[in-house]
């Protein structure tokens, strides 16, 4: 049963469950919840179990509607994501989608569409959606997938049913993440951690070598000690460095695929294309810089539990407790504090700005703000 392909989100699945089996299936859904735990396997599922015609309800996973709903070439479902290089949906993509809508349904089925990261909606875009959420065709489910709900237009979510997902606790992350990656306990911890319980995060962030990087980019402050000017300066560097060379190198991989199939398009085919590439390493740069200051925040924040409750087993960095105990008598409670408040300020300021010069002093004067420095050093 495909149903139970979604591990860890039984409210969900069984709420979608009986829906169709009660034939309550609304026309709206908004299915809310950290990034990685599902919702978009879940989307996926229940387009599947609502078309599937050896398995209703349940999905059989082998049928033609099926397979085409999980290729992603099935004509009466479609998943929407951001493709402008801003990371926004913007409103004639939606206009476009529209038109989707209000078309027959090819194969006498239920029509599904799903919009991944609808949060990046812009305001423009949101207000056109709200026109076919009042008005949907018949056998018609619109689901917006977020995990930051409070960015879509009240009206909006009052108009969908809301569907919460949960983050997984550890106890049920340490087998999968010891099954999945061969790492040990403490290991596994801490990318549950800074995962935020999202199973699919952590598996990228394993992949991406996170625990291996930490101490390539925060190396100084995991020492716990004052950086010279020079020092600050060459560790941003470093960070800047590693941002440029992770965005190129996705870049060029892109490159290379666009040129196997650039000829085959038409121009406008072709634009739309590199629009989704230019997209994609904006995201992928993003994360990356999120990752850095999780990486930071992950230190203060352990820094902070020991000093309040002493306990090893507490904390993310559970490979760097001898450090962790040896640093924290140093700061006070309100010095963590006004820590964790700058890393936190200067996370959204990075994550706005795009220039490197302007990332270089957000970087700059955080460390110096952290304490990182001090001018006799």
């Amino acid at each position: 049963m495909l149903w139970d392909k979604i591990k860890g989100q039984r409210g969900a699945v069984n709420y979608l469950r009986q829906s169709i089996k009660k034939e309550r299936v609304v026309s709206s859904y908004l299915f809310h919840g950290p990034e990685g735990v599902g919702k978009t396997l879940t989307a996926s599922v229940f387009a599947r179990a609502l078309n599937c015609r050896i398995a209703p309800g349940d999905g059989c996973g082998s049928c033609p509607d099926c397979r085409d709903i999980e290729r992603g070439s099935h004509p009466d479902v479609l998943f929407q994501a951001p493709s402008s290089k801003s990371r926004l949906i913007v409103v004639q993509q939606i206009r476009q989608l529209q038109k989707m809508v209000y078309l027959q349904a090819r194969r006498d089925n239920w029509k599904v569409f799903v919009i991944k990261e609808a949060d990046r909606m812009n305001i423009n875009a949101q207000n056109a959606f709200l026109k076919t959420l009042e008005e949907p065709p018949e056998k018609t489910i619109l689901i917006l997938v977020t995990h930051q709900p409070e960015l879509l237009l009240p009206t909006i979510r009052s108009r969908c049913q809301s569907v919460s997902f949960s983050p997984w606790p550890f106890e049920m992350m340490k087998p999968f993440l010891m099954e999945k990656l061969g790492r040990g306990e403490a290991e596994c911890y801490m990318l549950h951690c800074i995962s935020g319980g999202s199973p699919g995060r952590a598996l990228r962030l394993s992949r991406e070598r996170i625990l291996e990087i930490r101490r390539q980019l925060i190396g100084p402050i995991l020492e716990g000690r004052f950086l010279s000017a020079a020092e600050v300066i060459s560790r941003v560097k470093s960070w800047l460095d590693y941002l440029t060379e992770r965005s190129r190198s996705l870049s060029d991989e892109l490159a290379r695929n666009r040129a196997d199939w650039g000829d085959a398009l038409d121009p406008a085919q072709r634009k739309e294309w590199e629009e989704r590439d230019d997209a994609e390493v904006a995201a992928k740069e993003r994360a990356e810089l999120e990752m850095i200051f999780e990486l930071i925040f992950s230190w203060i924040r352990d820094l902070f539990i020991y000093h309040e409750v002493g306990l090893e087993a507490h904390l993310i960095n559970q490979d760097l407790a001898e450090r962790i105990k040896a640093e924290e008598s140093n700061r006070s409670v309100a010095q963590l504090h006004r820590m964790m408040e700058w890393v936190e300020k200067s996370r959204r300021l990075a994550v706005k700005a795009s220039a490197r010069t302007t990332r270089q002093l957000i970087f700059e004067n955080m460390l110096i703000q952290l304490g990182y420095w001090r001018p006799n050093s």
